[in-house]
């Protein structure tokens, strides 16, 4: 059941064929599902308002799941089995209940007369714009088997480099934040009991010792403040993103051209742009609609309102490669790219390369890295937590000359 406002319904009636079926249906109210049901020839004899839902929230579907989806039924369409049989062999195949009642469903729909695309759309969170309408051309063509191979393969390329970004990332998020309460822990518990026992000597405390003493005095006084000044940021920086779509396109802006991070994210939005308007320009979907594709499937709203800029000049007369120049975002290998396949009436193909060439620098970038951060990020941890412990015991190493 998609997270919208439509109910579940469950009912029973007659099909033209006089036949007794039952099944469910969502609808806002029992007066449009009522509707719905007389359109599709069925004879409503009972109808209810199903309270509890066949899965919730904590048993969502993950993208894993669709694509793992995607590829099942692409096998099966290639071996020849009929659709409805390849879904009643898949909603088997499950054991999580959310997938199998989501799979039933749409299995439902079909037969009910809806198209897969139609079906499909029912849940737009599992289901984007992109594969609904890659769908509907895979249907109108003949060519729906192949175009679930390449949704499949995309899915499954985007998982497994979003799940390498998101482990280069988190690891040194982790780092930082123990890094964090052990500094903090240390300068509010820790060191006020180093001063409290320096306080009698009747020397000079080293400068470093003293300076970390007046860091923890400081923090001491002011971490109420702090703590309360950094809720309140984020509280405000949190409501104008939701609020002011300018605001929020201006920090996604600012996150892409932040040290390593900025980098990766920018050419991992990069790779998926390219394959997505390889993908539906391949399939045959005009430059414009796939445009309008591509920028409903990115997370960044910057790099969103560039491509709509694109979409808008090219409208306007300009080329694809003249329009990308306009926006600083794109860089120019990728509009050099895009204009040799605007001359060669190869786009597609190029674009396609593009973004081989995106997913060939990240996992190469990665590949780099990844091996290098968990000793940098410990090195790191331990100069803080080494600094201040010798910090504290600088008076005793020079006690001779303290006492």
């Amino acid at each position: 059941m998609p997270l919208s406002n439509n109910n579940l319904f469950l009912y029973r009636g007659k099909n033209r064929q006089g036949q007794y079926i039952e099944g469910r249906l969502k609808a806002e109210n029992s007066q449009w599902a009522r509707h719905k049901l007389r359109k599709k020839g069925i004879k409503v004899q009972s109808l209810k308002k199903c309270w509890n839902l066949p899965f919730s929230r904590h048993q969502s579907i993950k993208p894993s799941d669709i694509s793992k989806l995607t590829r099942q039924l692409a096998v099966l369409l290639r071996a020849g089995i009929p659709i409805r049989k390849s879904f009643d062999i898949l909603a088997n195949s499950y054991e999580k209940a959310a997938i199998k009642h989501m799979i039933r469903d749409i299995n439902h729909d079909i037969f009910l007369g809806d198209s897969l695309a139609k079906s499909l759309s029912n849940y737009p969170l599992q289901f984007n714009d992109i594969f609904c309408n890659m769908i509907k051309i895979g249907e109108s063509s003949g060519t729906l088997t192949p175009i679930l191979e390449r949704l499949a393969l995309f899915q499954e390329k985007s998982e497994y480099l979003s799940k390498r970004v998101k482990k280069a990332l988190t690891y040194p998020a982790i780092v930082f934040i123990i890094a964090m309460l052990v500094a903090s822990i240390m300068l509010t518990k820790v060191i006020p009991s180093f001063a409290e026992a320096y306080s009698g000597f009747n020397s000079d405390l080293p400068y470093f010792t003293q300076l970390v003493i007046s860091i923890s005095e400081t923090f001491n006084q002011l971490w109420p403040y702090i703590f309360v000044g950094f809720i309140v940021f984020y509280i405000t920086l949190y409501a104008m993103i939701k609020k002011f779509t300018q605001t929020k396109a201006l920090i996604h802006k600012h996150v892409l051209k932040l040290p390593f991070v900025g980098n990766i994210l920018l050419r991992v939005i990069l790779g998926r742009f390219t394959h997505i308007l390889a993908t539906t320009i391949n399939a045959g979907v005009p430059i414009l609609d796939a445009l309008k594709a591509s920028a409903s499937a990115m997370d960044n709203l910057y790099i969103k309102q560039s491509i709509n800029c694109v979409r808008e000049d090219i409208i306007g007369g300009l080329s694809l490669h003249r329009a990308l120049a306009k926006q600083p975002v794109f860089p120019i290998t990728l509009r050099q790219m895009v204009d040799v396949g605007e001359e060669s009436g190869s786009l597609a193909p190029i674009l396609e390369k593009a973004s081989q060439i995106y997913e060939r620098d990240i996992s190469l970038l990665l590949d780099t890295i990844i091996p290098l951060i968990e000793p940098v990020m410990m090195i790191t941890l331990g100069l803080l937590v080494g600094s201040l412990l010798v910090a504290m015991y600088l008076p005793v190493f020079q006690l001779g000359h303290i006492v």
